[in-house]
């Protein structure tokens, strides 16, 4: 099983599409996949439920239950084959109080890893777990991210999504260093951007901050239609459209499987 995590400080850069073009395609090659919502707004969850899909079944269960709760009490299946999906949702918010009563400091940010380690075999039943996270980049997001084995971070040029990006690392490497943990590898991917935009002052940015290796060669483009269009299909492979998206999107799993 390997666990993706795509996450950016920052709203608006693409998280929830990549997250979901990516499971499907790896469903497409008939890799059985996890999609796990971590976002309050649940807009992974509304993309993929089938019409007998229960909201209030997120991970919120397992965390009031001390972690007690097997894992399967809220994995449900999609409309999709081969990907099943824990939900988001506005439950999510009850668990950072949960947390706070249930966890002292020295456990506060291992409680992903228990839920892993009590579930570890329906874990390792799939071959990808994809993680959808809100832009807020809360303490249960954390508790997610820390193990994860890859974190791809969307971004465009702008400023904000720079400032997204180094609160992120901050964060990583402050909860990281005091658990004495090594950082999961991190993907930085320019994503919705005109082949015209300038990236130079950006990369510098990345530069100062060493986090330039980071930066995958390939980047999705924009496309004025795309955003519209993909609405009408379950997802980008379904598109007859946008083959340069495609093309993309090919070479970033490629990088990331």
């Amino acid at each position: 099983m390997k666990m993706i995590s795509f996450c950016n400080k920052k709203g608006g850069v693409g998280k929830t599409t990549l997250c979901k073009n990516v499971a499907y395609k790896f469903a497409l090659e008939n890799k059985k996949v996890l999609v796990i919502d971590l976002d309050t707004q649940a807009t992974i969850s509304f993309l993929m439920q089938n019409e007998n899909i229960d909201m209030s079944k997120s991970l919120h269960k397992i965390i009031a239950s001390d972690c007690g709760m097997n894992i399967n009490k809220v994995i449900q299946p999609t409309k999709y084959k081969n990907i099943d999906i824990i939900v988001g949702g506005e439950t999510l918010k009850k668990s950072l109080i949960v947390m706070r009563e249930l966890y002292d400091n020295d456990n506060f940010y291992l409680i992903g890893i228990k839920i892993y380690q009590s579930n570890q075999e329906t874990f390792d039943g799939y071959d990808y777990v994809l993680i959808d996270y809100p832009p807020t980049t809360d303490d249960l997001s954390l508790n997610w991210l820390i193990f994860s084995d890859l974190i791809v971070i969307p971004t465009n040029n702008g400023s904000g999504s720079y400032k997204g990006i180094l609160d992120l690392n901050n964060n990583l490497d402050l909860i990281l260093n005091k658990l004495k943990m090594f950082k999961p590898q991190l993907k930085i991917l320019f994503n919705d951007i005109t082949e015209t935009e300038n990236k130079n002052k950006f990369e510098k940015w990345l530069k100062e901050i060493n986090l330039y290796d980071n930066l995958l060669t390939i980047f999705i483009k924009h496309s004025e239609n795309f955003t519209t269009s993909e609405n009408d299909f379950n997802s980008i492979w379904e598109n007859p459209y946008y083959w340069r998206q495609k093309q993309a999107y090919e070479e970033l799993i490629k990088e990331i499987k």
